[in-house]
């Protein structure tokens, strides 16, 4: 048998192992950075060019935000207790926009008294915002007879901020995270049922009403895609992980060959 038969007949097992978790993780010790995975920016390292999903999402996550700031699922919405709790919402959120520079290199960029929050811990930015949020959210702060709802209207505005700061965080060189992309979908639920009623609702045609639930049922379609995406991206990156590994296991077993003939 000749020498590259029998190292092909050596090679062949090793593709197979390669599924086994532990065993790839093994390889990757062996592989230069580059080869066992693609690149990424740190943080601090500059904007990353932004995949299908995260960027799906992030269209969700703004058709979102915009929509549920308009009295989409409790009637009489436009009183002074929503809008306020609304505008806290909008508050926490600005806050968690201001963790997300603070944490990847762009200090200069949040105000004083916020970047000496932000100098104190991590993650004390994102501590606040989830705090006023909360609070917000709460049905403490808007009273009234549907108080479920209430919250979802509310809560709705929240993710969608939320979302649009995790992508933004990426995008700086974090990590993405669809559990949004589950979550968005959640309130399509609502959305469709408060379509309907504006139309069956016997009182007065509720226009604000339908717009934002017209516009939540966007946003829950998009982000339902978002997984879509997210899982053809991760099967994607898994086997190019794979290949990589695999085709330097093959150069090394040549180099060796090679030094030993």
């Amino acid at each position: 048998m000749s020498k590259e038969s029998h190292e092909l007949e050596d090679l062949e097992p090793l593709e197979d192992g390669l599924h086994d978790p532990a065993r790839l993780e093994e390889l990757g010790e062996d592989l230069p950075e580059e080869a066992a995975e693609p690149a990424r920016p740190r943080a601090g390292a500059g904007p990353r060019e932004l995949e299908r999903a995260p960027l799906v999402l992030r269209k969700a996550a703004l058709i979102l935000t915009v929509s549920a700031l308009l009295p989409w699922l409790v009637p009489g919405g436009w009183d002074p207790l929503r809008v306020a709790a609304k505008a806290l919402i909008l508050l926490a959120g600005w806050l968690l926009y201001l963790g997300v520079l603070h944490s990847h290199g762009e200090q200069q960029k949040v105000p004083g008294v916020f970047q000496k929050i932000g100098d104190a811990h991590p993650l004390a930015l994102d501590i606040l915002a989830l705090v006023i949020a909360l609070v917000a959210v709460a049905p403490l702060i808007d009273p009234g007879d549907n108080k479920f709802g209430i919250i979802v209207e509310k809560a709705a505005l929240a993710i969608g901020i939320g979302a649009w700061c995790q992508v933004l965080a990426y995008e700086k060189g974090g990590k993405f995270n669809p559990v949004m992309g589950l979550i968005i979908p959640l309130l399509g639920i609502a959305s469709i049922g408060r379509v309907v009623t504006v139309f069956t609702d016997q009182g007065s045609f509720d226009l604000f009403a339908l717009l934002g639930s017209a516009g939540v049922t966007v946003a829950a379609v998009i982000a339902g895609y978002t997984m879509v995406l997210a899982l053809k991206e991760a099967k994607a990156h898994g086997e190019a992980k794979k290949r990589a590994a695999l085709e330097h296991r093959k150069a090394a077993r040549k180099a060796k060959s090679a030094q030993g003939g």
